[in-house]
């Protein structure tokens, strides 16, 4: 089997990517190799947050998997009996037509697997991330439409973690892949709540010192609950900007993180972050509206607000966090 994988922008795309591998090797039979493209240059606000070490230290370490780091399609034969095309979120057009090119004959199965909660959204939910993220118009209706085609025509199984078909309960495989994953605790958790930032500095939705005095007043809040705030920044931020903030750093994802899972406790906005927490390691989690934008809780789209009510409850401002 040969598969081609595109889209990573973040390591937690590369254990929902590990999880699908898993069973593509199941399916296997004993003795047969699984040749991986991967094709590297996702990104997210203008940077890679994935390299080489990342993929081989979080996809699957089986000797019937051999993986091919690659720069472009060009550099990698997709002839043979079998090819799938994992992507992220939706089909990437440009490499599926360059699989279709050069595969000739060969059926080409496409597996799109989550890139996070926008893989709940609507057209419309996309569209404002992709505005959120800096992406000019009119290239983002074109680009949104494109790509919500793509993924409509294109895909031919949908590797999710969540169903909605079953009131969002977890892919066992994929929860898993995760759960398997999460690394050693520190043992320090018993009064630590962690607050997991998000870019919106970076992306240009709040000013810093805003920002800042958010983070202040849940740190505060926090504090009136006799525990500690802990700080965990957003792969895209700079950490030192929370120089002033007791802060929990580390190269492995929010949900493999033992000394977050090991927590009291975990805040933050919608973010697939404290969605898989929750919902993974029966962490309690609290979602928090940013003053200033309240109005992206407004804009989630119908399943996104099922999911998130599955798992989290209602988003609350800061001074209104329970005192328990």
């Amino acid at each position: 089997m040969r598969v081609v994988v595109t889209g990573v922008r973040s390591r937690t795309h590369l254990v929902h990517v590990s999880a699908y591998l898993r069973t593509a090797l199941d399916a296997t039979a004993r003795g047969e190799l699984v040749d991986v493209g991967y094709l590297g240059g996702g990104t997210f606000l203008g940077s890679a947050s994935v390299d080489a070490s990342d993929v081989a230290r979080l996809l699957p370490d089986d000797p019937r998997l051999r993986i091919r780091m690659l720069d472009r399609l060009e550099d990698w034969s997709p002839a043979g009996d079998e090819l799938v095309y994992v992507a992220v979120g939706a089909p990437g057009i440009r490499p599926w037509i360059e699989l279709r090119r050069r595969a000739g004959l060969t059926r080409i199965a496409v597996v799109v697997t989550d890139e996070g909660i926008g893989s709940y959204g609507t057209w419309r939910t996309r569209h404002d991330a992709w505005l959120r993220q800096g992406v000019r118009e009119p290239w983002c209706t074109v680009r949104t439409s494109a790509v919500q085609l793509a993924d409509r025509v294109l895909t031919t199984r949908r590797f999710a973690m969540y169903d909605a078909a079953r009131d969002w309960a977890l892919d066992p495989v994929i929860a898993e892949e995760f759960r398997s994953r999460t690394s050693e605790g520190d043992g320090d958790g018993a009064d630590r709540v962690v607050l997991l930032t998000q870019p919106w500095v970076e992306m240009g939705a709040l000013p810093h010192a805003a920002y800042l005095d958010h983070v202040a007043q849940v740190r505060d809040r926090v504090a009136a609950t006799g525990r500690r705030l802990v700080v965990r920044p957003h792969p895209s931020e700079d950490p030192s900007r929370y120089d002033g903030f007791e802060t929990l750093t580390g190269d492995l994802p929010a949900e493999l993180d033992g000394r977050v899972v090991g927590s009291a406790a975990v805040l933050g906005g919608s973010s697939t972050a404290l969605l898989n927490l929750a919902a993974l390691h029966d962490l309690p989690a609290w979602r928090l509206l940013v003053p200033g934008l309240e109005r992206l809780e407004e804009r989630l789209g119908a399943d996104q607000r099922g999911l998130l009510r599955r798992y989290l409850p209602a988003a609350v401002a800061a001074a209104d966090l329970p005192a328990g």
